[in-house]
């Protein structure tokens, strides 16, 4: 009621992950200024906690977990998923994380910004002031942010979808390689020269290239959960 966003394509993605047999759960978080990072993340553990507890009453499968996120979502689970792999990071970030890694079936990174040097100045506009309120973010402040230099082969299995930041999406999947994490990337330039919006997954129902990315992501999460 009263949400702009309820009655249009904006749910369409969600529509149809739904249509597809999964349970969606929405997590909320903190905005700038009242929150910083890494206050979202310690919220979505807080809400993992609520999640476990609270599993059965909202016929939830706790055991097989996808955690799925856009734009500034995206990072969040990029991040989540390394806090939950690898205790240095966890241990960097101040976070003691409630879901195991075996809990988490795959990972879907849609258009995560997480390489900072490589931001243009409105990205670093925008990140820096989610950081601290300053595009000129130390060397441990940026070790906190990026955290593909923190993914190690417990890293769950992920497919990432690159296009406004396909560079950071190819970074991660070349981290993940190296590791031997199973992972793919979806990326409309170099798959088909095209040029695709930010986050353009969610055009699935319009645009046949987003319509083939949705179907991939599908195919990938399905192999991963049943």
């Amino acid at each position: 009621m009263g949400d702009p966003l309820a009655v249009s394509e904006a749910t369409y993605l969600i529509d149809d992950l739904c249509a597809k047999g999964y349970n969606i759960v929405n997590v909320d978080y903190v905005l700038v200024p009242e929150g910083h990072f890494p206050d979202p993340l310690i919220q979505a553990n807080q809400a993992f906690a609520y999640i476990m507890e609270h599993g059965k009453e909202y016929h939830l499968n706790t055991d097989k977990i996808v955690l799925m996120g856009s734009s500034a979502g995206a990072i969040m689970v990029s991040q989540i998923g390394t806090v939950v792999s690898n205790s240095e990071y966890a241990k960097l970030l101040g976070i003691e994380p409630v879901l195991k890694k075996e809990q988490i079936s795959a990972i879907v990174v849609d258009d995560a910004p997480l390489v900072y040097e490589d931001f243009s100045l409105a990205c670093k506009i925008l990140v820096g002031n989610y950081v601290k309120g300053s595009i000129f973010l130390s060397k441990s402040e940026l070790e906190r942010y990026d955290c593909i230099p923190y993914m190690t082969a417990d890293y769950p299995p992920a497919i990432m979808l690159g296009s406004e930041y396909r560079h950071d999406m190819n970074v991660m999947h070349e981290q993940l390689d190296a590791v031997t994490v199973e992972n793919d990337l979806i990326d409309p330039l170099a798959e088909k020269g095209e040029e695709k919006q930010h986050c353009f997954v969610a055009a699935e129902r319009v645009d046949s290239t987003a319509k083939e990315a949705f179907d991939r992501v599908i195919a990938f999460i399905d192999n991963k959960t049943k």
